[in-house]
Order: C-alpha cells, then structure tokens, then sequence
C-alpha cells in the first residue's frame, strides 16, 4: 500500500533523520484507492493522538497532489521477520520473551485508550527492533477502536497465520485478539515456522517438537496465548506479561530505560545421547556421533510448495485425513481445508485422503471432479499409493510436499 523513504529534514539545520511514508494508489478500482487512503489517513489519525516508547512518533501528516505522506520518527535497526531471515533457525528464547514482554506494554497502552485500540496486524514484519534492544510497533493500517456491544467487525482483516478466528468473520476482535497475534509471532520466532492459520481445524504442531531447548513454561505460555476459543487465553496484556516474566531465568531489564544489550540465559549443560553417551550442544536435536533423535516421534507434515509465498506446516496428527475444501454455507468441512488457497474451486470438496499403515502413509483420490497428482503421475481413483519422504503432492493448483520428520 506504501513505500518508506529515509529523508533529512534540511532547513531547521539540524539535519535530522525521519521516515517518509508514500501512499502509493496503483488499483484502478476507485473503491479500492478509497479504501486505501482511509488506511492510511487512519493509521495517522490514531498514531498522532499516541506517545509510548515502543511506538514510533509522528511528526507530520500532509498532501501533494494527488498522493498523501506520513512523517514519522526513523526507526534505526530491522523488522523481526528479517532477523529470522538473517539467521535462518529460530531466535533465542530470552530474546523473544524479552521482546514479547516490551510488546505486552504497548499492546497494554493501545487497549487501555478511550476507546481501546485493537492493532489486529500484529506480526514478525510489523515488529522493529533497534540495535538497542527496543521494539517499536509499526503500521497501523487496520487497526481498530473497539465497540461495546458489536457482535462481528465489519471486515475480516488480518494476515493468515498470526490472525485469531474471531478476525475471519466469527465474531469482534478485542484485546484477546491481539494476545493471540502476540502468541502466534512468538511461535514464529521461536520455531522458524509459522503457525497455522486459525481458521482450520489443525492445531499447530507444540513448539518444542521445532524447538526443544526452549523451556515448556514458554512452550505452555505460547499455547494459552494461542487458544481457539477467546474465553481459554490470557484476559489482558498484563496476565500475558506476568507469566511471560515468569518465564525468564534472569530479571526482565527494560530496554526502554536503560538500552542494554539484552541479557542471555546461563549456559545449559551439554545434552548426552542415551545411545552412545556422546556429548552434545544443549539444543541438539540430533545426536553429532549416531544421529539419535532427541526430538521423539514427529508426525507427517505437509509442506506448501504452491502457491509460493506460504509457508507453514499441516501435521498429519491423526488418519485419514481428508484434503479437500469447506462447502457454502458450512455444513461440511475437510481435516485440510484448502478453501482460502482455491478461489476458483480447483480442489473437489473430497479430492483425497491420508491413511496410514503399519510404518507407511497412503494416499487415494476420492474420484471427484478433480484429480490428484503424486510427482506428477495422475493417481487412479480409489487406487491407495504410497507417499514417500519429498514427494510432491498436487490437488488442483496447490502442490504440497510430503515430509516425514
């Protein structure tokens, strides 16, 4: 919707640096340029009236012919979603609780407002942080205040994998819906992989089967965070906060007030193979001398491969699993719903099933309207195949990847 530039501020002399933010109208569609620029004069609107550390500050909100610009505060350093880029594994736990407590804060600050701001975006890209350790929340696009006594907001907005199910029409966002956004970036960071999205009947895989030198009180604060139901996570920020606190092994330092480096846990002890007894790093999660698993049996997953761009994992926790898409209205709905990846109905309702046998997995196409590839080879209906380790499964335009931990 925009581009951000790196300006200087020349003629107070003082040469300072800022961000511009371009609104940039490409759709010819009027409705949608109108939409656009209500976005964006609303994300100003809302930062303007706001002053919190961990917010970026707004200096200036004007027009020039027909595109409109945002003067914000520079923010030195990266989003969270490239610092998992960088690195390519997941992130330290102390880091991210100490980042998730600074994002309690200000999540706490948006919803104690008159009326409570609902921020409902947010993600590992609209999260930055500073070479000192501050987080700053950025892009307030479709942000929200909250009505008492609204039963559903009126657009469905959110991005897929961090946004909570009462945001894809099931209801009003509240706080509870930022706690869930909240549990499900430290998913993210703390795995390397997003979760699912919420409106599917698969619950993510628990994070230590990604990560498991992570502690299982952090493991067990991300799930409540992330509860289905608004009614079984944290109630506020604040709840959220305290057990995230709890979850340090050294005092929380506010990097706000201080900008230390952010503190590092102690150094665990090596872990030791039960099979050849060789010594191992604390977050091995496979033996360096005989290749034992430290991780224990990990179901199935199925990897997207198409369309490119989306990236989480279906575990096939239980079989059959039945691939396939929801009917309208929702009498029927499979264990894989591809429905929101095929707008065109290229997926039948019933395309295929999973099984599973002794050690192997099976997979059939159910004979409908449709047809199901293995690698490339059409299947036979109602003929179970074998699926191996890397095979690329294909259902309408949507090719997946078996992959067996």
């Amino acid at each position: 919707m925009a581009l951000v530039y790196q300006v200087e501020e020349m003629q107070s002399g003082d040469q300072v640096i800022m961000a511009l933010k371009e609104l940039r109208l490409l759709s010819k569609d009027q409705g949608s340029e109108t939409e656009a620029l209500r976005l964006f004069e609303q994300e100003a609107g809302i930062l303007s009236k706001l002053v919190h550390p961990n917010l970026p500050e707004v200096i200036d909100f004007f027009e020039e012919g027909s595109r409109s610009y945002l003067v914000m505060e520079f923010v030195e350093g990266h989003s969270l979603q490239k610092h998992l880029e960088i690195k390519g594994a997941p992130l330290s736990e102390s880091d991210v609780l100490n980042w998730a407590i600074q994002l309690c804060r200000v999540l706490g600050y948006l919803h104690s407002q008159t009326p409570p701001i609902i921020f409902r975006d947010l993600k590992p890209s609209n999260v930055m942080l500073t070479p000192q350790g501050v987080i700053k929340l950025i892009d307030f696009g479709i942000a929200r205040t909250y009505k008492v006594g609204k039963k559903r907001d009126t657009v469905a907005m959110g991005s897929e994998n961090y946004a909570a199910i009462e945001q894809w029409g099931k209801g009003q966002t509240d706080a509870r819906s930022d706690i869930y956004s909240l549990g499900a970036t430290m998913y993210h960071l703390l795995s390397n992989m997003p979760p699912s999205p919420a409106f599917l009947l698969s619950i993510p895989l628990p994070l230590r089967s990604y990560n498991p030198a992570i502690s299982a009180k952090t493991e067990n604060a991300v799930k409540k965070a992330m509860a289905r139901d608004s009614q079984q996570r944290y109630q506020s920020t604040e709840e959220m906060e305290a057990a995230l606190l709890d979850c340090l092994t050294v005092p929380f330092v506010d990097s706000v007030v201080s900008l230390p480096t952010i503190p590092q846990p102690p150094t665990l002890p090596p872990k030791i193979c039960p099979a050849c007894r060789c010594s191992n790093k604390p977050g091995a999660k496979f033996c360096i001398g005989c290749g034992h698993s430290f991780l224990g049996a990990l179901p199935a997953v199925l990897r997207f491969i198409q369309p490119v761009g989306v990236r989480w994992e279906m575990p096939i926790q239980k079989t059959p699993l039945l691939i396939g898409r929801r009917s309208a209205p929702e009498d029927f709905c499979p264990d894989f719903d591809l429905s929101f990846y095929d707008p065109h109905g290229y997926v039948s309702r019933r395309q295929a099933q999973i099984t599973r046998s002794g050690g192997k997995y099976l997979i059939t196409d159910l004979g409908g309207p449709n047809t199901t590839s293995v690698n490339g080879i059409k299947l036979t209906p109602q003929v179970p195949q074998e699926v191996r380790n890397g095979d690329q499964i294909k259902v309408g335009k949507i090719v997946l990847k078996f992959h067996l931990s």
